[in-house]
């Protein structure tokens, strides 16, 4: 079983209580400033209390979860897992001319496991702004890309797939240290990102009976790790679109065998050419977005390393009504230098190549598939229900996952859901379909 989450999340716990600390006083000093110069302005106006004053300098949120899944992602065999995570984060304002936002998860996945509670800091960073650009430094969340879920652009931040959340589309980020540059010219974004170092995604991987997995993380933050990528967006116009180039590690590894019993897992460089675009025309949004990959396998000839890849998704939503909405998109993935790994004579190599084959949907030359979303809401926006799901046409693998939320009040709100994983052992969600399962949740946003 592969994680990447921190080993010791009491030392981690610590450093998140320290950047806390850090930014609940950098604001109420702040505060303190801007109190002198406008304190005229604001005479005979009504009295703020110290606590109000507080939690508006350090805007406090989150939220707190409890979960139940009928079994986990990490491929291990766990069922009936009840689940407890504390999610806080401040997002204070220093003024007109900056903010910042820390962010960190507490979560114990299984409470009657023994392996306890781990943390995360997800997001720890610092905005500063003036006229015509802003700059973003610290560990962030950068996803680009604007088609629904599937962003062949989007490279730049890591993901845990591991995690067990109603939500976990878009709570799974979790964050990677860098600077980002953005610089505005009229209906134009020219965005500049270093990425100093490195954070690969948590995958789930099934135990091999005999072999040991490792993994060569590299986020030290070396020189020959750093990663790079620039983006050109444009608002506003007859469409909206953007072009991209990455250049970089990649998030998802690559198991390389260093002995008989030992295989290694490695983020080799890749290099991303993208670029995206979406037009309203009338009561539909239409959305595409391409990426062309080169990677560190260019000849195809390493039945290990990810080959070079196009891939492109097209489609687009309607709101049928103000509350159902129905997306629909269709995407195909062409590899380049395609070596069949069924082909291989070594029956050792033969089954790690196709392993990290099917890790990252190059089984076959050329992969087409849908994905489509159907939402829909009652009473008022408290009741939500969504089926979405994915299908691959080659292997007849799919994810659908059916599922309903419900708003108690405007802080508690309960999920309940099934996500279903089905397909040939050989396909990307045939691997996962002991991990279906049924989930409720229910969550307290603060």
């Amino acid at each position: 079983m592969l994680q990447t989450l921190e080993s010791r999340p009491w030392a981690l716990l610590k450093q998140l209580a320290s950047q806390l600390l850090l930014f609940l006083v950098l604001p109420l000093i702040t505060l303190a400033a801007e109190d002198v110069g406008s304190s005229r302005e604001r005479q005979g106006s009504s009295p703020v209390s110290p606590r109000d004053s507080l939690f508006n300098a350090v805007a406090l949120g989150g939220h707190a979860r409890f979960d139940f899944y009928s079994a986990d992602k990490n491929l291990d065999g766990l069922h009936n897992l009840p689940g407890l995570t504390f999610q806080p984060k401040s997002m204070p304002r220093f003024g007109s001319w900056g903010d910042a936002k820390i962010e960190g998860r507490i979560t114990d996945q299984d409470l009657r496991g023994p392996k306890g509670p781990k943390a995360r800091l997800l997001e720890s960073y610092v905005n500063l702004y003036s006229s015509s650009m802003d700059v973003r430094v610290g560990k962030q969340v950068i996803a680009w890309g604007r088609a629904d879920a599937l962003n062949p652009t989007d490279n730049l931040t890591s993901k845990d797939f591991t995690l067990l959340s109603a939500k976990d589309e878009e709570e799974r980020r979790t964050g990677t240290t860098g600077v980002r540059t953005n610089y505005y010219h009229d209906a134009y974004t020219l965005s500049l990102v270093w990425l100093p170092f490195f954070n690969p995604n948590t995958i789930p991987l099934a135990p091999v009976a005999g072999i040991h997995i490792t993994e060569d993380k590299r986020d030290a933050g070396s020189l020959r790790d750093q990663g790079f990528a620039v983006r050109l967006d444009q608002t506003g116009d007859l469409f909206d679109w953007s072009i991209s180039y990455y250049n970089g590690l990649d998030v998802n590894p690559a198991g390389v065998p260093v002995s008989s019993s030992t295989v290694e897992l490695t983020h080799t460089r890749i290099r991303v050419l993208g670029a995206d675009c979406s037009k309203a025309l009338g009561p539909y949004a239409l959305r595409g977005e391409i990426a062309y990959v080169q990677t560190a396998n260019s000849s195809g000839e390493n039945p290990f390393i990810k080959k070079p890849y196009v891939w492109m998704v097209f489609g687009g939503d309607r709101s049928l009504t103000e509350d159902l909405n129905v997306n629909l998109q269709v995407y195909q993935r062409v590899i380049l230098n395609y070596r069949n790994p069924f082909e291989i004579q070594d029956p050792a190599t033969q089954q790690l190549s196709v392993l990290n084959a099917t890790l990252n949907q190059q089984l076959d030359q050329s992969q087409v598939g849908i994905s489509g979303r159907i939402k829909a809401t009652w009473f008022n926006k408290t009741l939500d229900a969504e089926l979405m799901g994915l299908w691959n046409a080659n292997r007849g693998d799919c994810f659908v996952r059916p599922s309903l939320a419900y708003a108690f009040t405007d802080v508690w709100k309960g999920f309940m859901g099934y996500d279903f994983f089905n397909g040939q052992r050989n396909s990307y969600f045939g691997r996962l379909e002991s991990a279906s399962a049924f989930f409720v949740e229910l969550r307290a946003t603060f």
